[in-house]
């Protein structure tokens, strides 16, 4: 089996540590993204959007290709160093390599990997809040298109409904 020189591995490693450096501060950027959504979205500022969604189409596009990066430098790793497919893991390929750098990768892609849980935990908030303005939006939908009985709502000027628009009325209680 051609196994990497522990100089190759070292710089190899080194690597590593760099992709997983450039991962963590796409990942940043892309937590800052849903901060900043999450704002437009509470401020309701939907011109902010073309550009919210241009700057995470930038984020998502340098994110595949470290993951693409990461992937192919995983492979060489795991051929380099017969690792059995049962066993490809990051904590079994680095415990191979042997190398002294391994406990600070992988405390490294511990704090990224907790830090991707933190994204997804926050895309999942702003999805909750799209979706209740979006069940609000409908609900004010279907309250306009309800006609309103003559005897019981109120203008928007405070007298009795002569035919006004149902969404400018206010029901009358008691």
């Amino acid at each position: 089996m051609g196994r990497l020189s522990i100089v190759n591995i070292s710089g190899s490693l080194d690597q590593l540590i760099d992709l997983l450096a450039r991962e963590s501060a796409q990942c940043e950027l892309l937590a800052q993204n849903i901060r900043h959504e999450r704002d437009a979205i509470k401020r309701m500022a939907l011109h902010e959007f073309i550009s919210i969604n241009q700057s995470r189409v930038s984020i998502l596009e340098s994110l595949n290709g470290l993951k693409e990066a990461f992937d192919a430098f995983v492979r060489d790793l795991v051929t380099a160093y017969g690792v059995p497919e049962a066993g490809r893991t990051l904590t079994n390929i680095l415990q191979r390599t042997k190398s002294p750098q391994a406990q600070a990768i992988l405390q490294q892609y511990e704090r990224l990997a907790a830090q991707v849980r933190t994204v997804q935990q926050d895309i999942a908030v702003n999805q909750v809040l799209v979706n209740n303005i979006q069940s609000f939006l409908v609900r004010a939908l279907e309250a306009h298109r309800q006609p309103a009985p003559e005897s019981d709502v109120y203008s928007m000027f405070g007298g009795r409904n002569a035919g006004g628009t149902p969404a400018t009325l206010i029901r009358r209680k008691g």
